[in-house]
């Protein structure tokens, strides 16, 4: 596919690799800077310097031949003028553009479609961030979620602690205990146990499973002691991520909103007048306001500032004095290390760029692609296939899991074939029409994936 990426932004060019990766055409876009000078010798893809949205250079990005143009910079006004000039002058027939201002996404039904804006796809990342937390609350214990096929399964992570029913045990009795799930990966000291049959629970393990989503909570007490989400949630941080978190919150938990900046608390407090939400106006690192306010009381504290050393320093502040359970929004992923190891735990790290990039790829949607979700910083993925063909155009239909050549480190977890979900054992086999909830541990075996699943009347030339 001939993509064209509009911004050399981290997620633009984490996305660029990406594509690269899977054999597509990519063409980067940005005005002049040195990172644009740099990438082109990183990357296996075209390089265009100019200011994105003019026609000339659109046109020398081959934007005439282009099946896919993605806008990442942080303009929103830059975003959609390069998706209207490229529908309009050298009909790109799908845009896809990331959109930040709440104005622009309060009416986004109206003014973005084939109606009006022709973006046919908008990536919120303040939406998608929020929502992301979200799921995070309503499975407590889970470290990561991705959701397939319409939000009935999931993939999901845990890390192991004391307390759940079979750490000490070994990791195929989860079975007993909730048969209707499949284990996708375990890491043990951040690597892969290739052959985990044998191997016992112990605690700080990462467990990657599959399950409906509502049977999470059953395997989850196989791993780690439950514990609920509890009533009292802060949020720090003046964001849109952390507004929009707290009005999706407060009508289920007690929420407190912590804006440093004077001006913009007011406005954040007129703006959720509506809901129960009580914003103050403070700094989420001092002290004497922890105290006062009883923030160290809260059952979850949420660091979603702009500031990544603010949300890193709040967190730990919260985590190591107060024991209370924490997120943190994280953008620079060379700052995860620093809340990690002994003494220094976050419970839960937030990567915004992952989020947008699992976004744009599920709307992607190659043949066969349903849906996609990067996990560990984008080294893994869960990817959700659509099975189609027949015995004889097909490579999998009417094959097990056994009688197909799967890359190395795929495993196939849950399938949902005509509204019922069934496990991926040695007895099943696959037909058209099943949607296949598959774990790779390196995503760069994704393109070796959907070559295997796609059917022969939609095989590609070798690249």
């Amino acid at each position: 596919m001939n993509i064209i990426i509009i911004g050399a932004t981290s997620a633009g060019i984490e996305l660029a690799e990406y594509l690269v990766s899977g054999g597509h055409a990519v063409t980067l876009v940005d005005n002049p800077s040195e990172t644009m000078a740099q990438i082109g010798n990183r990357l296996d893809l075209r390089v265009v310097q100019g200011v994105p949205s003019w026609p000339s250079v659109l046109r020398k990005a081959g934007a005439e031949n282009a099946e896919l143009l993605v806008a990442t910079t942080p303009e929103d006004e830059m975003n959609i003028a390069a998706c209207s000039i490229a529908a309009s002058l050298f009909r790109v027939p799908r845009k896809i553009a990331r959109i930040r201002s709440p104005d622009y996404l309060i009416e986004a039904d109206e003014i973005f479609g084939s109606h009006a804006i022709p973006i046919d796809h908008v990536i919120s990342p303040e939406h998608i961030t929020s929502e992301l937390i979200l799921d995070l609350l309503e499975l407590p214990g889970t470290t990561a979620v991705g959701s397939f096929c319409d939000d009935r399964i999931i993939i999901a992570s845990a890390r192991c602690a004391k307390g759940g029913k079979l750490i000490g045990h070994s990791i195929n009795k989860i079975y007993e205990l909730e048969s209707k799930a499949k284990i996708m990966a375990v890491y043990r000291n951040n690597e892969l146990i290739k052959d985990y049959d044998n191997e016992v629970l112990a605690p700080s393990d990462i467990v990657f499973f599959c399950c409906e989503r509502v049977r999470a909570m059953s395997l989850l007490s196989a791993l780690i002691p439950l514990e609920p989400t509890g009533k009292y949630i802060t949020i720090a941080g003046g964001s849109h991520t952390a507004d929009e978190l707290a009005r999706l919150l407060s009508s289920k938990y007690k929420v407190k909103l912590i804006e440093p900046d004077m001006q913009r608390s007011s406005k954040t407090a007129d703006k959720l007048h509506d809901t129960s939400v009580e914003v103050y106006c403070a700094d989420p690192t001092n002290l004497d306001f922890i105290a006062e306010e009883h923030i160290d009381k809260s059952d979850r504290f949420i660091a979603a500032d702009l500031s990544d050393e603010t949300n890193i320093i709040s967190a730990l502040m919260l985590s190591r004095r107060n024991k209370v359970k924490t997120i943190a929004v994280i953008r620079n992923e060379n700052f995860h290390e620093l809340a990690k190891g002994p003494g220094r735990e976050i419970d839960i790290i937030i990567s915004p760029r992952e989020a947008i990039i699992s976004a744009i790829l599920s709307h992607i949607r190659q043949e066969g692609v349903e849906r996609m979700s990067l996990f560990r910083q984008g080294k893994s993925e869960g990817i959700e296939l659509l099975i189609q063909g027949s015995k004889v155009t097909s490579k999998v239909v009417g094959k097990g899991v056994n009688d197909i050549n799967l890359p190395p480190g795929v495993t196939l977890g849950l399938v949902l074939r005509n509204k019922v979900v069934h496990v991926v054992d040695d007895n099943y086999r696959f037909e058209d029409g099943d949607r296949v909830v598959a774990y790779l541990h390196d995503h760069k075996h994704m393109r070796q994936l959907v070559k295997l699943i796609r059917p022969r009347s939609f095989w590609i030339p070798k690249w």
